[in-house]
């Protein structure tokens, strides 16, 4: 399976097809991020980033997943299934798009930190070591919600689930769409808990929209990998 992974992350490092992710991120991210500063309230800079950069792991994460399920030529593609099982292969290439994606959190979370700054006290303008850990531990949270979102995303509305571009593309867009502003996804739901000025425990506030991520991260791989392995069969 490690061999797998690498081999689609190394093809698409070739393609260049991760460039567009990465553009989609940055702009994201550095371009329409603004949420630190005096706006965000004192003590809320370092959380409201966080939180902003995990948001757009959404569409991030879901073009990776295209970028990677659509890279390989056919040819390639039936050679690789007839060697390892469609399972595994699709299983694999779905890998490499998560850890790619993830590559670009832990991006998102050292932006933030730099441009952000740690947590202070407002008197003294000391650290606060336990603070920062806490906003750290949420936003690193915040992000893995939205990465298994985008993630899911990408497997159900991409090959080999929904072949046809044009389908794919629109169902990848209302999919990432609801994702970033319907209250009843998991990342909207963590994102506006990074944004609250009283944040709850992480139990509380994260608790549910990890299980409920998980929960469909499971189920988008396990449908995306059935369907390879019955249109191979």
């Amino acid at each position: 399976m490690f061999a797998l992974a690498r081999y689609q992350v190394s093809l698409l490092l070739r393609s260049h097809r991760w460039i567009p992710a990465a553009v989609i991120y940055l702009i994201g991210v550095a371009g329409l991020g603004g949420a630190g500063g005096s706006a965000a309230g004192h003590g809320m800079a370092l959380p409201a980033g966080l939180s902003w950069s995990a948001l757009m792991l959404v569409p991030s994460a879901a073009w990776l997943t295209r970028s990677v399920l659509t890279a390989e030529p056919p040819a390639a593609r039936a050679v690789v299934a007839a060697a390892a099982g469609p399972r595994r292969a699709q299983l694999a290439a779905l890998g490499a798009a998560l850890c790619s994606a993830a590559v670009f959190g832990l991006a998102g979370v050292i932006w933030e930190l730099a441009t952000c700054g740690v947590v202070r006290a407002q008197v003294t303008n000391s650290v606060l070591i336990g603070a920062t850990a806490a906003d750290l531990g949420r936003g690193l949270s915040t992000a893995l919600i939205c990465l298994l979102v985008g993630s899911a995303i990408g497997a159900l509305c991409n090959p080999p689930v929904i072949s046809r571009p044009a389908a794919s593309m629109l169902a990848s867009t209302a999919a990432v769409v609801l994702g970033l502003v319907w209250s009843v996804s998991p990342a909207n739901a963590a994102v506006r808990s990074g944004y609250s000025a009283t944040p709850s425990p992480w139990l509380t506030s994260l608790g549910v929209p990890v299980v409920v991520a998980l929960a469909l991260f499971a189920l988008a791989w396990s449908i995306s990998a059935r369907v390879a392995a019955r249109r191979c069969g």
